[in-house]
């Protein structure tokens, strides 16, 4: 009797009036930082250094995992010059497309711009092949639109008809994370 009126007594001195609560309080100071893009390194090589056999890549895919990419070089090489990798940003031109008198598109490097003033009903991400589907409600009767675009991240964009909206289809050239913002003029998508 002693031992069950002492674990009763153990449990109600570590209760918490709200188990929900977390025990430790979030970081109010933790602030979201901007991405921020790889730009240029320089490596020296040690001095016994003659030829550069290959070079492998170690970087984090969009789902997460670590992968490898090896590039074979086998060159001579001078040890006294550093080896220079530099990543340039892919800077697009500004595209923009009407369709008909149902919308404008532009486009310029990852932001996109939907300018309409139809309502947005529905919005989701497919695979085999990447495509951002939207569906704008309007009862509007045209024939299937299509639009292939050279020199940018969207690749081909269909547009249809269906009874009460139609559905525009953006076709991209790799997987993408995306958000959209709704405002007053069309939709705003920023893809990274």
């Amino acid at each position: 009797m002693k031992i069950l009126a002492f674990l009763i007594i153990g449990i109600f001195a570590f209760a918490r009036i709200n188990p929900f609560e977390p025990v430790i309080s979030p970081d109010k100071s933790i602030k979201i930082v901007k991405q921020e893009y790889f730009k240029k390194t320089k490596v020296y090589l040690p001095n016994d250094a003659r030829i550069l056999k290959k070079i492998i890549f170690v970087y984090q895919s969009l789902d997460g995992d670590v992968k490898n990419k090896e590039v074979l070089i086998n060159k001579n090489i001078d040890f006294h010059s550093p080896i220079i990798i530099t990543h340039n940003l892919q800077n697009f031109e500004m595209k923009e497309i009407k369709f008909d008198s149902l919308f404008s598109l532009y486009i310029k490097d990852k932001k996109i711009f939907i300018k309409t003033k139809d309502k947005l009903i529905r919005k989701m991400f497919l695979i085999k092949p990447f495509r951002l589907v939207l569906d704008f409600k309007r009862n509007a009767d045209f024939l299937t639109i299509k639009r292939t675009i050279k020199k940018s991240v969207v690749k081909k964009v269909v547009v249809g008809n269906h009874n009460g909206y139609y559905r525009v289809v953006l076709y991209f050239d790799a997987n993408y994370k995306y958000k959209i913002q709704e405002m007053d003029e069309g939709i705003k998508i920023e893809i990274y």
